[in-house]
């Protein structure tokens, strides 16, 4: 079994992840190339809104998975975009590339879903 304790040290709420169905690049053979040091976008599903605990989980995500803007070693520009979705009450997160030429996604791996056991 994987786990992963997703907190925010400085505020003080945890959450316990089990990590689910998890899909590396390399067992997808999904071609793709996202850049090294390009920040993410960051895409959540609207049931993140619907109860406060997926809130919780939505801003530590966030905060995680989230580049500041202007950081010294992040790119200034987007080329991949990372996805939450609720479903089954897990989160499941895709990582997509941003295609130049048309402006769609294809997925680059990894996939995974996360099963939160406890919220601290």
């Amino acid at each position: 079994d994987v786990y992963m304790w997703a907190a925010n040290v400085a505020r003080g709420p945890s959450v316990k992840f089990e990590i689910e169905n998890i899909h590396t690049m390399a067992e997808l053979k999904m071609t793709g190339n996202c850049l090294a040091a390009s920040r993410p976008i960051l895409s959540f599903c609207p049931n993140f809104a619907k109860e406060t605990h997926w809130t919780l989980m939505k801003e530590l995500l966030t905060n995680i998975f989230g580049i500041p803007n202007q950081h010294p070693k992040s790119q200034p520009f987007f080329d991949h975009v990372f996805t939450f979705s609720i479903v089954d009450g897990k989160i499941w997160f895709r990582n997509y590339q941003i295609v130049e030429e048309t402006g769609s996604l294809a997925e680059v791996g990894p996939r995974m879903a996360l099963n939160p056991i406890k919220e601290i």
